[in-house]
């Protein structure tokens, strides 16, 4: 359940294990939470943890408030029969993917950085019952993601190099296919993603975060300068 970030009245403490390794952040969130009666702070004024100590810290809060790939990390450990601690990440990461793979792997709380101080206190209450929350510009990369067409693996795989910069040509002979085949797939892309242009794909596919390393395949993926350089040593040959 994806709360909306609206006030929420609770009359429970609840203690909070701030774990963010941004001081500021760190700070700046265990003033705030100081001030509300609602909220009890979890080793209050330590400073960045280890894991070890971060493990302890989650495993003691009702919830834990951290940076993107601490919550992660945390939520990568065996915990077993006491179950994964609630956890919310506070971060700059608003990429569409970013925002799903943090809650596919366990995250309950999505906040972004710069967003209100009622969010991220609503934020908590809503974990401490169990229920999910996100901002309402992390919830809308979630909406976003309902209102396009998925690509296919090869269309994905194709788009990557559309990002690099490639022309048709320089995909085709990388893939081994046809010239003709790649822009049937830049088409599909194209319409897929609602654009019109190239250049306009690769700035939708970076924003959403459509594209990684590992799209290809493993193969390595060469620069447009690189890549020409073979091609002309190819045709010199």
């Amino acid at each position: 359940m994806v709360l909306p970030a609206t006030r929420i009245a609770d009359p429970f403490r609840i203690t909070v294990a701030v774990c963010h390794r941004d001081p500021l952040i760190r700070l700046g969130i265990t003033a705030a939470l100081r001030d509300d009666s609602r909220f009890g702070i979890h080793d209050e004024g330590r400073p960045a943890l280890s894991f070890p100590e971060l493990l302890n810290a989650a495993g003691n809060a009702d919830v834990t408030v951290c940076d993107y790939d601490t919550g992660l990390a945390l939520l990568r450990h065996p915990w077993g029969r006491h179950g994964a601690p609630r956890i919310m990440v506070v971060t700059p990461r608003d990429r569409e993917a970013d925002v799903q793979q943090a809650l596919s792997q366990g995250i309950l709380g999505y906040v972004l950085v710069g967003c209100r101080l009622d969010e991220v206190t609503d934020g908590l209450m809503a974990l401490s019952r169990g229920q999910r929350f996100l901002t309402s510009s992390a919830a809308q990369r979630i909406a976003d993601r309902f209102s396009y067409q998925a690509l296919t693996h090869r269309e994905t795989e194709v788009l990557h190099f559309v990002v690099e910069g490639w022309s048709n040509k320089m995909i085709a002979n990388h893939l081994g296919v046809t010239e003709g085949t790649v822009k049937t797939h830049v088409k599909a892309i194209l319409e897929k993603l609602g654009v019109r242009r190239r250049t306009e794909a690769a700035h939708v596919a970076t924003r959403r975060g459509l594209v990684t390393a590992e799209i290809t395949g493993g193969h390595a993926v060469m620069g447009r300068a690189a890549h020409q350089a073979c091609e002309a040593l190819q045709f010199a040959a």
